[in-house]
């Protein structure tokens, strides 16, 4: 059985995420964009082959986190730029964890490589807040399946005892 088809990962975010995310390019193109980057020349500076960079782009784009626009520099032909869109501007909080969890564990002797800010001034970070607003603690917070994964695993009891023909009660 495909391991991206067994419940405990078709149901779950940070599986289906994975899917589009998941790739290191797609990462560090989704930070260039925020960093302004929008033209193919501009991307190839973080080092990815030509090939790879198409394909991803197209990937992130299909994906619906980049959309391409059309742009023409007087005298040349037309070319297209590649914008965030809303699902891709909806990254950043991963992209500053996946930053906060490096800075924190695999720091650098020169400091940080990127650093967030409100205004482009106050340096910002992410916390945990309840549905009311407060703050929770790293420590206080836990991870437990979602009402999805039950409902998916019902569905397969039913369907293997129709399957086998027994009827079971519980």
């Amino acid at each position: 059985m495909e391991a991206m088809s067994l419940p405990a990962n078709r149901y779950c975010s940070i599986a289906r995420t994975l899917g589009v995310l998941g790739q290191k390019w797609n990462l560090l193109l989704l930070r260039e964009a925020f960093l302004g980057r929008t033209r193919f020349a501009e991307f190839q500076r973080i080092g990815i082959p030509n090939a790879t960079l198409g394909q991803r782009l197209n990937d992130l784009v299909c994906a619906g986190l980049l959309e391409r626009v059309t742009y023409q520099e007087e005298g040349e032909r037309s070319r297209e730029a590649y914008a965030l869109t809303q699902a891709g501007r909806d990254v950043l909080p991963v992209l500053v964890a996946l930053s906060e969890w490096g800075d924190r564990h695999l720091p650098q002797e020169a400091g940080q490589g990127v650093v967030y800010a409100a205004a482009g001034e106050r340096p910002v970070h992410l916390e945990f807040r309840d549905a009311d607003g407060e703050f929770v603690a790293q420590d206080a917070v836990s991870i437990i399946r979602g009402p999805a994964y039950y409902a998916a695993l019902a569905a397969a009891d039913r369907s293997s005892d129709a399957d086998d023909g027994i009827s079971h009660l519980s």
